[in-house]
């Protein structure tokens, strides 16, 4: 073999065995790529996968807090609903003190009744049965608080706990204030009820209808203004 032939057969060999390792380094070179590219993929996916978990555990101690907020916040509104309901109970009770104690002016249904002195009175021997005396005011008043009246007024005064009705002579007094007949006593209540209560039988009504003129009147507005003068002082 000459010596041309030999060199072109080592070179041919040389080429192959270079093709071959260039092709086997190109293989491991790609493999090795394949390989970092998928343990890159796996950590990715594996810090994913962490921080979904990170996220559930946050969204689930998120919500457990707004479950306990919820609840704080059902307890303030049951709180605040019962203190509301104390001071409207507050309030009903602090109105009515103030109507009963009459210091304020008030209105409502009620009944309006007058009592006048008898027309048999300018004939009658003895005209003092048939005039209209403290003491039938005061029946009248006396019936109407047991019928529930809430407030009352004569001839414009205010009654309250302490109020005294006296007469003297052909007038009557009330806190201390001077009136003559007619007598105008007004009362805030359930008009039917303190109706019935004047008209029983063998009652008020009946008692002095043979002596003066008492008219009767249902009002669905009845205005009562408030008690004028020192409350603490017992009028005699």
């Amino acid at each position: 073999m000459s010596r041309r032939r030999k060199f072109h057969l080592y070179l041919t060999v040389v080429t192959l065995c270079t093709g071959f390792l260039v092709a086997t380094s190109f293989e491991t070179t790609k493999l090795t790529r394949k390989e970092r590219l998928n343990d890159q993929l796996f950590q990715q996916e594996t810090q994913l996968n962490d921080r979904i978990l990170s996220e559930k555990e946050q969204n689930r101690h998120l919500e457990n807090q707004l479950i306990d907020l919820q609840r704080q916040v059902g307890k303030v509104e049951e709180a605040m609903a019962q203190q509301k309901s104390e001071a409207a109970d507050t309030l009903a009770q602090l109105e009515a003190a103030r109507m009963l104690s009459g210091v304020v002016a008030v209105e409502g249904p009620g009944l309006v009744i007058t009592m006048q002195d008898s027309q048999s009175a300018a004939s009658s021997s003895d005209i003092a049965n048939y005039i209209v005396h403290e003491q039938d005011v005061r029946l009248v008043v006396n019936e109407l608080r047991a019928a529930g009246a809430e407030a009352i007024s004569i001839n414009g005064q205010r009654l309250v706990s302490n109020s005294s009705i006296r007469c003297v002579g052909p007038t009557i007094i009330v806190n201390g204030i001077k009136s003559a007949a007619p007598f105008v006593i007004s009362a805030i209540g359930n008009p039917e009820t303190m109706e019935s209560a004047l008209h029983l039988p063998g009652g008020v009504l009946q008692s002095l209808q043979d002596f003066v003129q008492i008219d009767l009147a249902k009002k669905e507005k009845v205005q009562l203004p408030a008690f004028v003068g020192d409350a603490k002082t017992k009028h005699s």
